[in-house]
């Protein structure tokens, strides 16, 4: 199945922000995704251990719900079950989405069109479907530039760089300091 992420994300834009879906509707709506594709939706127990697997339970929360309102407010719900494989797996499917979105908030999907692509980009690829005009290498590359988490992580890096020559330029002013003043000892 081929999605349209471009034509998706100007339905989003054109559906007004909604409060977010209480929790038990959002579940009912992406349960009804996997019933429309003829799979067996995920169980009550299983998502209890999706959202135990979740590093941060609310924000688990958060994401079901953005996902919730991505596949009611544009075609990506109807999309999505007929792009669902008939083998697919409800609950692997949903656990790598939700492992692979974690530091995503919805205010960052609702409020970023990079985020929301990313969000959206990371669902085509959890049920295999496929981005209208790109290769999947192009689809691949894409979202590796979109990575929000590959973004913190690059962040991080350049912040342990930044803070080492930080560290390294108060040594070399403290070991100049240090000789200037044992220069001073000696001619007085």
């Amino acid at each position: 199945m081929v999605f349209d992420i471009k034509d998706i994300q100007k339905q989003l834009s054109a559906v007004p922000l909604v409060s977010p879906y209480p929790h038990d509707l959002s579940v009912a709506i992406i349960c009804d995704v996997f019933r429309v594709a003829g799979l067996r939706p995920p169980s009550r127990a299983d998502w209890a251990g999706l959202e135990h697997a979740s590093k941060a339970a609310g924000l688990w929360k958060e994401q079901v719900g953005m996902l919730a309102h991505v596949l009611t407010s544009s075609t990506l719900g109807e999309d999505s079950s007929q792009a669902l494989r008939k083998d697919a797996d409800p609950r692997v499917l949903l656990a790598l989405f939700f492992t692979r979105v974690e530091p995503l908030t919805a205010e960052m999907v609702r409020s970023n069109a990079f985020r929301q692509e990313e969000f959206l980009r990371k669902w085509v690829h959890a049920v295999q479907g496929q981005v209208k005009g790109e290769t999947a290498m192009e689809s691949d590359a894409r979202l590796k530039k979109l990575d929000y988490r590959a973004a913190l992580k690059e962040m991080e890096r350049a912040e342990e760089a930044r803070r080492r020559e930080a560290d390294k330029r108060l040594k070399e002013l403290q070991e100049a300091e240090k000789r200037a003043a044992d220069a001073r000892g000696w001619r007085e």
